[in-house]
């Protein structure tokens, strides 16, 4: 079978990451990249003898590709998404799926009328401990997340859609239920409309609760996830990269009636979350594989993180107004 031909829009420190995967599986030729920044397209050009492009548009008149990955800001998502695939190509678009969720509904319209692989970049789908999670789960009456990071790379979207949207896509990927309630609170610390930490409560009709803390001004990184059940409890831990610490905690009986912690501890080694997430959508276009995640659960969790959103600028709205 001949290699797919992928181009990379977008080389920041993401599509920088999708490039050299590209270049380095056999089963693709790297053709192109795009990206504003003329040092940028230079060092690319060099490192993999390739074509570079100012923007989409002149990659689209100029070379003959399958596929495209798309790790530019989220405020360009859309624009950009649009025009590759009404020009028939495959895309890999890194989370969100776009800004808003009528943006996504007409990118998913479109890949679908054109029946095109449209493959939204959550990594985390591609953890093996959250894979061995999902095994693991039963009946989850509370689960917490967080997400706190010193600082962010992401200067167009708040956390929900930065940091939050991975957890958010996690535990919607685990709990098979409609959410009766939701409240939000956060602080916007550089003065502008963008949330730098957000905090978000959430009950599911049947009956589990989910807490989510994501930060990007925290003084250290952490990423936990916490799954409580009747008969066990899970911790996972994801930022010893490039493993995952998974325990599990159950309590034991004994003969005697006492009762103690079985502990199960293990260290997974995440080999290559976003070379899987690559390999997944290449055969998704070769082989016709079954989705990992469908556009339908993109979409519901984009839906979420923007009605986090919306709660918290009327939220923030309100203490405005109170000052005035």
């Amino acid at each position: 079978m001949k290699k797919t031909r992928v181009a990379v829009v977008g080389v920041g420190v993401m599509g920088s990451y999708h490039a050299n995967i590209y270049a380095s599986l056999p089963q693709t030729k790297l053709v192109a990249i795009v990206d504003p920044c003329l040092d940028k397209r230079v060092e690319m050009e060099i490192a993999f003898d390739i074509n570079s492009y100012q923007n989409h548009l002149d990659l689209l008149k100029n070379e003959n590709i399958d596929a495209v990955s798309l790790a530019t800001p989220t405020s360009l998502h859309f624009d950009i998404a649009k025009d590759l695939l009404k020009a028939g190509k495959h895309l890999l678009i890194e989370k969100p799926i776009a800004s808003t969720v009528s943006q996504a509904q007409e990118l998913i319209e479109i890949s679908k009328n054109k029946d095109l692989v449209l493959q939204v970049g959550h990594i985390t789908r591609f953890y093996k401990a959250i894979k061995l999670l999902k095994e693991k789960i039963k009946a989850p009456y509370l689960i917490e997340a967080r997400r706190l990071s010193p600082n962010g790379r992401i200067v167009d979207v708040g956390v929900i859609l930065d940091l939050m949207i991975h957890d958010i896509d996690i535990i919607l990927g685990l709990i098979d239920s409609e959410i009766d309630e939701l409240s939000v609170s956060g602080q916007f610390l550089k003065g502008n409309s963008l949330e730098d930490v957000a905090s978000a409560h959430l009950e599911f009709k049947n009956g589990c609760i989910a807490n989510f803390l994501a930060s990007r001004a925290a003084s250290e990184v952490k990423r936990n996830l916490d799954i409580f059940e009747k008969e066990q409890t899970i911790h996972l831990d994801f930022s010893q990269a490039p493993y995952t610490e998974l325990i599990i905690q159950r309590p034991i009986t004994n003969n005697n009636g006492d009762s103690h912690l079985q502990t199960d501890s293990r260290k997974i080694l995440e080999q290559n979350p976003l070379k899987e997430e690559i390999s997944h959508f290449l055969a998704r276009i070769r082989d016709n594989a079954e989705p990992i995640g469908t556009t339908d659960d993109d979409l519901r969790s984009l839906k979420l993180a923007r009605r986090m959103i919306t709660l918290l600028e009327q939220k923030q709205n309100k203490k405005d107004n109170i000052k005035q």
